[in-house]
């Protein structure tokens, strides 16, 4: 593969078309809800602009008459229906600019969609503008740099790969089809954190479409509170199009899955607490609790970044003393660890999270006794934080969850209108049970979000991030997103 300079990498982001490469929680009033328009009424636009805009940019413009409307308008979780103006699909960092300034010239609201798996639906806007980089997708790997430089397009599968060809990997999110933009931008969770640190931590630079029109670099020398920021700030200082990343030699890895008979939740969790509160750096897990017809039955995912022979050794807790009903672990590429994620069809459903310090007795007992009387399509996904990612301090950027923990992720899904109700109801109240024992959330699995969720994700690191918002979008342009005022 021919490497580029970061230079030319930006340049040819910026100015070509894109190419293929293989305390309790509460929404307060006027927050983000769930299942409705963000914006109930926008401005006509007529034809004539639009036309314009289409004529000016590398990309296209689509529009409701457009053919292919209705499916690009459809994001991932389909709770969401909303149903844009038009949507400008980029072809590079020049479209977003142009996009920026006929949204603001319109008085048009503003989503931005990578890959569209945001769980509060914001990849997509009621009456306004889509700014769509879902066909930017070049990606460049410098093996000898160890960098790899991506578009914004660009999803978790299509970064792994080009990296692997090189025996490399960074951290990036367990479920394939994720964009690598909102997955880095939130913090970015990843089976490589205990051993190198959340996806924002391996971030070098970042190419920024700001919302004045100027394409800029973050990077600990250009703009580096702008690069504060977006380590965790999410999308609301400016549309990044493209990603450079630190890359870390990655190869074959002890991977699968231990699954426990149903029943049995609260001491398999209390088991699963102890063990990762031993775990080393070289060791990934995290644990879920799902549905079966037998009832709630909970397994541990496992990903070993050493020798297997000491991987096994290490995992004897999880096994013969609890008596798994299924233990697939193998000696596997990362790629095809990696792969093994979640890759579930569009579905609808209400996801939210929080953050545990530990996973006490009185949480676990929650836990347990939640999913007992659950709806029958639930999952709760629990994510230690240990190792790398709690070795850098809350207010080296703006990303805050740095103590050793758990984050809990609770979702419902459903697949008719009259079971909604009761999905909901189910995650808030669980939420609502755990949150006497909990330290913040995680931006990117917030379902709904409200100031309150917003300053509690990041509790010291706000006020800071409320000022370079006011910097960098002093009138909330991009405001679709878990949202900082500006301060």
């Amino acid at each position: 593969m021919a490497l580029i300079s970061r230079r030319q990498f930006v340049q040819q982001t910026a100015l070509t078309a894109a190419t293929l490469c293989g305390s309790r929680m509460k929404t307060l009033a006027g927050s983000r809800h769930i299942f409705g328009t963000r914006e109930q009424s926008t401005p006509q636009v007529d034809r004539t602009a639009i036309q314009k805009l289409a004529s000016e940019i590398a990309g296209h413009v689509v529009t409701p008459e457009t053919s292919d409307y209705e499916s690009l308008r459809l994001v991932f979780n389909r709770a969401f229906d909303l149903r844009p103006a038009l949507i400008v699909r980029c072809g590079g960092a020049s479209d977003v600019t142009r996009a920026l300034d006929f949204a603001q010239n319109k008085n048009l609201p503003v989503a931005v969609r990578g890959g569209g798996h945001s769980r509060a639906g914001f990849g997509v806007c009621e009456g306004g503008v889509v700014i769509d980089l879902s066909g930017m997708k070049r990606i460049e790997v410098d093996a000898d740099k160890r960098v790899a430089r991506a578009e914004a397009g660009s999803l978790v599968r299509s970064l792994d790969e080009a990296t692997q060809r090189f025996g490399l990997a960074t951290t990036s999110g367990g479920c394939p089809a994720v964009g690598i933009a909102g997955f880095t931008l939130g913090g970015g969770e990843g089976l490589l954190q205990p051993k190198y640190g959340a996806g924002c931590d391996n971030l070098v630079s970042a190419h920024v479409v700001t919302v004045d029109g100027r394409q800029v670099e973050a990077s600990q020398k250009s703009n580096p509170d702008l690069f504060w920021a977006i380590r965790g700030g999410g999308g609301n200082f400016g549309v990044v199009t493209a990603f450079e990343y630190r890359l870390h030699p990655v190869g074959e890895v002890l991977w699968g899955m231990v699954s426990y008979s149903a029943g049995r939740i609260a001491e398999l969790l209390h088991n699963f607490a102890k063990f990762t509160g031993a775990a080393p750096d070289e060791l990934s897990v995290f644990g879920e609790v799902l549905p079966f017809e037998q009832g709630p039955r909970f397994r541990t995912f496992v990903c070993y970044f050493g020798d297997p022979q000491l991987g096994n050794d290490l995992l004897k807790p999880l096994r013969a003393p609890l008596k798994p009903q299924q233990d697939n672990l193998r000696l596997t590429s990362y790629l095809e660890a990696q792969a093994a994620g979640f890759l579930p069809a569009p579905f609808a459903h209400f996801q939210t999270n929080l953050f545990l310090p530990e996973l006490s007795a009185p949480a676990v007992e929650a836990i347990a006794t939640a999913t007992n009387n659950a709806p029958p399509q639930f999952r709760v996904l629990i994510v230690p934080f240990y190792g790398a990612i709690t070795r850098v301090s809350p207010g080296d950027m703006a990303f805050a969850l740095r103590q050793p923990g758990y984050e809990v992720d609770m979702l419902c899904r459903w697949n008719a209108p009259s079971e909604k109700a009761d999905s909901v109801r189910w995650v808030k109240t669980l939420r609502d049970k755990l949150q006497p024992f909990a330290h913040g959330a995680y931006v990117n699995q917030l379902g709904e979000t409200s100031e309150e969720l917003v300053r509690a994700s990041y509790g010291p690191n706000y006020a800071r991030l409320a000022e370079i918002k006011k910097k960098y979008d002093p009138t909330n342009v991009l405001r679709l997103n878990q949202n900082i005022k500006p301060g």
